[in-house]
């Protein structure tokens, strides 16, 4: 989910860009030129997978051995025949535009910072994760997330694992814009466990290993507006450098563009829209997972194309009580642990603490 602004230095000798990462503030790589150039990605591989739908598990770990690739060299990659019905993301993105045409004073129902677990809405400039003076970033979003009720394959919790789930904040007079975010929701958790299987595949284990993670998995969505920033702005971004603090994101994004992924040389690659597909991308807690052998890229969305930008990121992650540490199949004597174990749910409850004591910090929130 996202994290921090960019700062590039520009002027001086080396030149950076600061970025969040694996739940850290403070890092940074050198933007590297002529000599110090590395060999890096400078595109995003598409990967057609609907070989991971057939019976024949031949085809399956073909697809896998792709998405192996991908998630090591690039750690982002297009997905094409999903599966996922158009018209469904269709009426989703409409719900999604008629939303945010409401006045600010009827979102702000929902504000993020009334609800004990930061679900609702945040408004324009309501996020800025970073160590900058910009006024945050130029976005607007309403976050939901996961009801055991509704998944596809309801699990069976017991009462502290019910304990530990989080509640929803959806506008009471607007039952259609709940159904068609949850129904969204719904779908895109069936997606997801077909692509856990996959990455199972791609680490060298059996499709079902890591099934049970994510029986009742923390999956968050959120649907996203940007408004259009000047492009000489140098204090403003759709959404700052940052890594995901998730198992995997997948993205559905218009036509607009903005989207950017940056190499190991501190170049920003650009993610242009491709119709029918999805992005996907590693996040920290998979880069945790393959002890570092699947990347959880830096990414931000920079909107200066003068048009509003509209987006769909699905953020899926394994169980609240699931401990998240280096897989035995990924260790070597050569690449010992490079993680410390820890649980989702810690995990995300220090990141909210993080948050709302960074927000306090600004002078929005009541102490």
């Amino acid at each position: 989910m996202a994290s921090t602004i960019v700062d590039t230095i520009i002027g001086q000798e080396p030149e950076y860009v600061y970025f969040h990462y694996d739940g850290k503030y403070g890092h940074r790589r050198e933007v590297l030129k002529d000599g110090k150039l590395k060999t890096t990605f400078t595109d995003i591989p598409l990967i057609d997978i609907a070989g991971l739908f057939s019976d024949n598990l031949t085809d399956q770990v073909k697809v896998a051995d792709e998405i192996r690739k991908a998630c090591e060299e690039v750690g982002f990659f297009y997905i094409k025949n999903h599966g996922v019905e158009q018209e469904l993301i269709d009426d989703t993105v409409e719900v999604m535009k008629d939303y945010f045409r409401q006045p600010t004073e009827k979102k702000m129902d929902q504000w993020i910072y009334k609800n004990t677990n930061l679900q609702g809405y945040e408004p324009i400039f309501g996020a800025r994760l970073d160590d900058t003076k910009s006024r945050g970033d130029r976005k607007e979003s309403f976050l939901l997330t996961y009801d055991p009720e509704l998944d596809p394959v309801p699990p069976q919790l017991t009462a502290l694992q019910r304990a530990l789930l989080v509640e929803n904040n959806f506008p009471a007079d607007q039952p259609d814009f709940k159904d068609q975010l949850v129904s969204y929701h719904s779908r895109l958790i069936r997606l997801s466990r077909v692509l856990v299987q996959a990455f199972a595949l791609a680490l060298g284990l059996e499709k079902t290993a890591l099934d049970g993670l994510f029986s009742s998995p923390h999956s968050t969505m959120k649907i996203i507006h940007y408004p259009p920033q000047e492009p000489e702005s140098q204090d403003e971004t759709g959404i700052g450098a940052h890594t995901d603090f998730d198992t995997f994101t997948i993205l559905w994004q218009d036509t607009v563009g903005g989207l950017e992924v940056l190499n190991a040389n501190a170049h920003w690659v650009p993610a242009h829209p491709i119709p029918g597909t999805f992005v996907v991308n590693v996040g920290d807690f998979l880069m945790r997972m393959s002890n570092g052998r699947f990347v959880s890229t830096v990414h931000r969305v920079s909107n200066t194309t003068g048009h509003e930008r509209y987006s769909l990121p699905f953020f899926f992650s394994s169980n609240h009580y699931a401990t998240v540490e280096p897989l035995s199949a990924c260790l070597t004597p050569e690449n010992p642990p490079q993680y410390e174990p820890l649980t989702v749910y810690e995990y995300y409850q220090k990141r909210q603490k993080q948050q709302r004591e960074r927000f306090l910090n600004r002078g929005f929130l009541d102490k």
